[in-house]
């Protein structure tokens, strides 16, 4: 029996706990350094710094560093709550993760030798990832890898807007324990892992 191992999760994983480690020993600054940083970036210049942290986020593997989940979160919690400014949040976050995802399928390509036929057990996989924007950056980087399914960019405001909105009424009506809960190592890890799951049980499942 060949079994497959999805590599790109186990990448992921290894990175998110070097920066773990790095963090620890304070080689890079931590979790609470960038936070303040980046909830700096939002406090000065609004919604033009929640579209760089969404945009940090974004970007595959770098994103696993940046913490702009919580100032999403943070601009949702700071809002009146209303449908327009959950739906302003909702657009400048898409329009970030479009522009992330178009990137990543471009690294992706970039590093890869040649063109891999479309895996169609994978083609519902854009649904499961806009649960996270690192989930996101990984799904385009690997698409970019396999040199297929770049129209699938369109999916990503077309399913992250009506998302957000959703996400941004939860998220504001349990305001209190979302900045306590979200970005946290183990919810991380336990994204990571899930993502690994179903990676293996999509290409190990037989036709």
């Amino acid at each position: 029996m060949n079994i497959k191992i999805p590599l790109l999760p186990i990448s992921a994983l290894l990175f998110y706990l070097l920066i773990l480690i790095l963090w620890i020993v304070r080689i890079i600054p931590d979790y609470t350094a960038i936070l303040q940083f980046l909830e700096g970036l939002y406090n000065s210049y609004g919604l033009l710094g929640l579209f760089i942290a969404s945009f940090l986020e974004g970007v595959v593997y770098l994103g696993l560093y940046f913490p702009g989940s919580v100032i999403i979160a943070l601009s949702v919690i700071l809002s009146n709550g209303s449908f327009l400014e959950l739906l302003i949040i909702s657009l400048i976050v898409a329009l970030a993760l479009t522009l992330t995802s178009i990137i990543n399928y471009l690294l992706g390509k970039s590093i890869s030798k040649k063109k891999v036929k479309e895996n169609k057990k994978f083609s519902k996989g854009i649904i499961f990832s806009i649960i996270h924007p690192n989930v996101l950056a990984f799904y385009f980087f690997n698409l970019g890898i396999k040199k297929n399914g770049f129209w699938k960019v369109l999916f990503v405001p077309l399913l992250m807007i009506p998302y957000g909105l959703l996400i941004g009424y939860l998220i504001y009506s349990v305001k209190p324990l979302v900045e306590r809960a979200i970005e946290s190592p183990i919810l991380m890890i336990s994204i990571i892992l899930i993502w690994f799951i179903i990676a293996f049980i999509f290409d190990n499942r037989k036709d």
